[in-house]
C-alpha cells in the first residue's frame, strides 16, 4: 500500500494525476461513462492586409521632397492587439533602384498618434491597436473598400537625392512583417 501511496503521490506532484489532466475510464456495470481532457492551443497570430504599391509623383525639379503614403490593416487574434513590425527594402537598404543607379529612401509608420521612423531590417517594438476583429479593417476581399486600415506608412525620397539621381525609373521592394507580441 506504501508503493501505492508513494506512486499516486509522485503522480500528484507531477501534475499527472488529476482528473482535469487525465482521461477517466468508466466502470463495469449496465452503463459505464468516461472522460477525456480535450485541449486545443491558439496560437497567437497575426495578418498584414490592404498593402497597395506606391507610386510617387514624378520628380520634375523644385525643392520639395517626394512623398507616398499607403494605409493598411494589421490584424491579431491575441486579443490585446500587440505587436511588433518590420520593414525592409532590397539588397539591405531602403533603396529604390534604376540599373546601378539608385536613391534612398526613408519610411516612417504610422500608428495612431505615434509616428515611428523605420531603421532596415529593425522591428519597431510595443505597437498596439491591431485589429481584433476583422483580418481585413472592413475591406472585402473583391477589393471594395482597399484602403480600409488600422495604421499607414509613409515613404519619402529627399529632394536631393531625386535631383542627384540620373534620368530614369526607379523601383524597389518594401517588405512589411508583422509578428505577435
Amino acid at each position: 500500500m506504501k508503493s501505492v501511496k508513494f506512486i499516486k503521490g509522485s503522480l500528484i506532484a507531477l501534475g499527472l494525476a488529476s482528473s482535469s489532466v487525465m482521461a477517466v475510464d468508466g466502470t463495469l456495470g449496465a452503463t459505464s461513462t468516461g472522460s477525456v481532457l480535450i485541449t486545443l492551443d491558439i496560437s497567437p497570430l497575426v495578418q498584414v492586409t490592404n498593402l497597395d504599391d506606391i507610386t510617387l509623383t514624378p520628380f520634375v525639379g523644385g525643392a520639395a521632397d517626394l512623398t507616398g503614403s499607403d494605409s493598411f490593416c494589421v490584424y491579431s487574434n491575441n486579443g490585446t492587439g500587440n505587436y511588433n513590425i518590420t520593414m525592409s527594402g532590397d539588397a539591405g537598404n531602403f533603396t529604390l533602384a534604376n540599373g546601378a543607379s539608385t536613391i534612398p529612401y526613408s519610411v516612417d509608420f504610422v500608428n495612431g498618434a505615434t509616428t515611428s521612423n523605420a531603421l532596415h531590417g529593425q522591428p519597431i517594438l510595443g505597437q498596439t491597436g491591431a485589429n481584433t476583429v476583422d483580418q481585413n479593417c472592413g475591406a472585402v476581399p473583391d477589393g471594395i473598400n482597399p484602403t480600409n486600415g488600422n495604421v499607414s506608412m509613409s515613404i519619402t525620397v529627399a529632394n536631393a537625392a531625386a535631383a542627384a539621381a540620373p534620368a530614369g525609373i526607379y523601383t524597389g521592394t518594401l517588405t512589411v512583417v508583422v509578428a505577435p507580441e
